[in-house]
C-alpha cells in the first residue's frame, strides 16, 4: 500500500477508533460492532489512490475488497490499542512523524488549491513564460580554470571564430566542447542568460563565470520558439504552479527558522 493511501487509512482509523460518533451524520458503508466505516472515509481514501482509486470506485468487486481492507484495518488496529501498543514509544514516534506528515500534506494541499485559481496560474504564466519555452540553442563552450585564461582563449577566439574548436582544445578543462541543442532551464542561469542572448553564428564578447568557472561561449544555431499559448499547455502550467507555490512555502518557513542538522549523528545513523 502506498504511503498516501496510508495517510488516509490513519485518518479514517483514528476517527473510526478515537472519536467513533464523529461519522454519525454520514452515509454507512460498513459497521464493525458500534463503529462506523462511513462513505466519506472510503472515499477519502480511494482519492488518495488517483487514477488507482477511480478504478477501484468503478468496480463493484474492488470496492467490496477495499472496504474489507479497511474492515480488517479497522479490527486488527483496535487490537493493538486494546493491548496498549499505542503506547509503546516506538510507536508513538512513528505516529508522531505520521501526523507531521499528515498535516503537512493536508495543509500544503488545501493552500495551493486555495491559491490555484485560473486567474492567479494565468497571471503567474505571464511573468513567467520562458519556463515553458520551446527556444533550444546549439553552442559550443571553452571551460576555463580562472579569467585571465578566458580572457586569453576569448582573446584568440574572436581573432579566428571558425577556429573555435581548435583553440578550445589547448584551453578548456571540459573535454566536451559542442553542447549540442539545449532548452531554458538545462544549464546554469548566468550560463543559459548569455547563450540565450548571444547572436546566431557569434562569440560572446565577455567570457562568464559560473560555479563551474570560466566560459567562453559560441552560439552555432537555434530552433524552437519562445511564444507559447497559454491554452496549449494549461495543465503543465498549473503543476508548475502549485509546485511554486509549495517551494515558495518551504523557503519562507526555512528562512523564518533556525535549523541546525547534526552531520556527525545523521552519518552515525543505525536502523532499528
Amino acid at each position: 500500500m502506498s504511503s498516501r493511501m496510508l495517510r488516509y487509512f490513519y485518518i479514517a482509523m483514528a476517527f473510526m477508533l478515537w472519536a467513533p460518533g464523529s461519522w454519525a451524520l454520514a452515509s454507512e458503508i460498513a459497521k464493525v460492532d458500534d463503529t462506523v466505516i462511513s462513505s466519506e472515509s472510503v472515499a477519502a481514501a480511494l482519492k488518495a489512490l488517483g487514477p488507482q482509486g477511480q478504478m477501484v470506485a468503478a468496480n463493484p468487486e474492488l470496492r467490496k475488497r477495499f472496504v474489507d481492507h479497511m474492515i480488517n484495518s479497522l479490527l486488527v488496529a483496535r487490537k493493538a490499542k486494546a493491548e496498549g501498543f499505542d503506547k509503546n514509544p516506538q510507536f508513538q514516534a512513528r505516529l508522531a512523524d505520521v501526523t507531521a506528515q499528515l498535516l503537512a500534506g493536508e495543509y500544503m494541499d488545501q493552500l495551493v488549491a486555495k491559491k490555484s485559481s485560473e486567474k492567479e496560474q494565468k497571471a503567474w504564466f505571464e511573468a513567467n513564460k520562458q519556463i515553458f519555452s520551446k527556444k533550444e540553442v546549439h553552442a559550443m563552450h571553452i571551460l576555463c580554470g580562472d579569467e585571465a585564461t578566458a580572457k586569453k582563449a576569448l582573446e584568440e577566439v574572436l581573432k579566428s571564430p571558425a577556429n573555435f574548436e581548435t583553440i578550445a582544445k589547448k584551453y578548456s578543462k571540459d573535454k566536451t566542447i559542442d553542447l549540442g541543442f539545449f532548452g531554458r532551464g538545462r544549464m546554469v542561469a548566468e550560463f543559459e542568460k548569455v547563450a540565450f542572448s548571444t547572436p546566431l553564428g557569434t562569440v560572446s564578447p565577455s567570457a562568464v563565470k559560473t560555479q563551474f568557472g570560466w566560459h567562453v561561449i559560441k552560439v552555432l544555431e537555434s530552433r524552437g520558439d519562445d511564444e507559447v499559448a497559454y491554452d496549449k499547455i494549461k495543465q503543465d502550467v498549473s503543476r508548475k504552479y502549485r509546485a511554486k507555490l509549495q517551494e515558495d512555502l518551504v523557503h519562507d518557513l526555512r528562512e523564518k527558522s533556525k535549523i541546525a542538522i547534526n552531520e556527525k549523528s545523521l552519518k552515525d545513523i543505525k536502523l532499528p
